[in-house]
């Protein structure tokens, strides 16, 4: 683990969240799996997770090593410390509707996690075209599970209805 407190640490703790949304986006797949549309979804999110992890880890590797150990934001790295304390297991075991996963995604996706990926991306993207490109897919990742879920999933009446099936 990199020192406590560094920019590489803040780096760290991102990854660590993004890797953890995508687990929780896996374990819901696994959870619908008797409808493979929401599998998908549920899938489709696990792989942009998975994106933003490799891009934060691309971005350490650019980084050089002054950079990397210049402090962080006390307040940032509260943020990312609090988004890995989310119980994972018990978020899912606590599911028992579709309505139920889309409220814990949409809560997930404006926790921490997004707050601190923002400010990486404001302070070391490369160039301000590379962070409008970054906040764009950013945004778009969001506005998939407020915009398109819905749409292609219905009401949240119609979601309570679809059961999830006990892991």
């Amino acid at each position: 683990m990199p020192e406590f407190g560094t920019i590489a640490h803040l780096i760290e703790l991102a990854i660590q969240g993004e890797r953890l949304a995508e687990t929780f986006y896996q374990k819901l797949a696994g959870r619908f799996s008797r409808h493979p549309d929401i599998v998908a979804f549920w899938k489709g999110y696990a792989e942009e997770e998975n994106g933003h992890a490799r891009w934060l880890i691309r971005l350490r590797e650019r980084a050089g090593a002054d950079q990397l150990n210049r402090p962080a934001d006390p307040e940032v790295l509260q943020q990312a410390e609090r988004a890995l304390t989310v119980p994972i297991d018990d978020l899912v075991a606590g599911i028992k509707t579709l309505q139920d996963a889309y409220e814990v995604a949409n809560e997930l996706e404006h926790s921490e996690t997004n707050m601190v990926f923002e400010f990486l991306i404001s302070h070391f993207a490369e160039d301000a075209q590379t962070q409008t490109f970054l906040r764009a897919q950013l945004s778009e990742h969001v506005g998939r599970l407020m915009i398109d879920f819905p749409k292609r999933m219905g009401t949240g009446t119609l979601r309570r209805g679809i059961q999830a099936s006990e892991e």
